[in-house]
């Protein structure tokens, strides 16, 4: 059965090679589906799933550099035209990516390796004048050692400070509550919500540890 050319009718009872020559190219016009079978393996089915376009090629080919004669010689001595591609890497969408691979009911879990800082240093009581000044020195510690720290001093309840840094996803949240009194802070992961308390003094190269292993680990 095929088309007649007339918009509601067909003609039925065609045959290839007898009222229609057979083309040079037989494809299928049909749009792909969840489910065909895939051309280049017939035993694997085609999926469909969302992306996020980070980079593209443009292939411009020979049309640019032979009009602005950029040329260059071959090994035979004759000038040929450059042939051109123009490559991008969309530095935000990476971000945008990041994110929506990596994220929880909380809000960001930033990978280590693009995190736009490492840790953040959250003060649970700002009156408290042992925890202001061991959060302080260990924010200048941290970020003299090179790793990128935010300090959350503000005038906030606890909770919502550590609410606020699971949303934005610093990979390791580092506490001065009461485990000071014992010569610790408490440090929590956020990817994994794992925490525990680690001796002050060992707090820098710990949290440098973790950084070198986890960007070790994705590499």
């Amino acid at each position: 059965m095929t088309g007649s050319n007339e918009s509601g009718y067909h003609v039925v009872g065609t045959n290839w090679n007898e009222q229609f020559k057979l083309p040079d190219n037989i494809v299928d016009v049909r749009k792909a589906r969840p489910g065909d079978r895939a051309i280049h393996n017939p035993e694997q089915t085609l999926k469909s799933a969302r992306g996020i376009e980070v980079g593209h090629i443009f292939q411009l080919g020979t049309e640019y550099s032979q009009v602005m004669g950029a040329n260059y010689t071959n090994e035979q001595g004759e000038e040929k035209p450059l042939v051109m591609g123009c490559y991008g890497v969309g530095v935000s969408r990476l971000a945008q990516a990041a994110v929506e691979q990596s994220y929880d009911k909380d809000g960001i879990i930033w990978p280590v390796a693009i995190a736009p800082y490492h840790a953040i240093v959250t003060i649970p009581n700002i009156n408290d004048a042992q925890q202001v000044e061991i959060a302080e020195k260990l924010y200048t510690e941290l970020n003299q050692a090179g790793i990128e720290t935010l300090l959350d001093d503000r005038n906030e309840r606890a909770g919502v400070k550590f609410k606020d840094a699971d949303l934005i996803g610093i990979p390791y949240r580092i506490v001065t509550g009461r485990a000071i009194a014992n010569g610790k802070v408490e440090v929590v992961e956020r990817a994994t919500h794992n925490s525990q308390e680690i001796p002050i003094a060992e707090v820098v190269p710990t949290i440098k540890q973790w950084i070198v292993q986890a960007i070790e680990a994705k590499n």
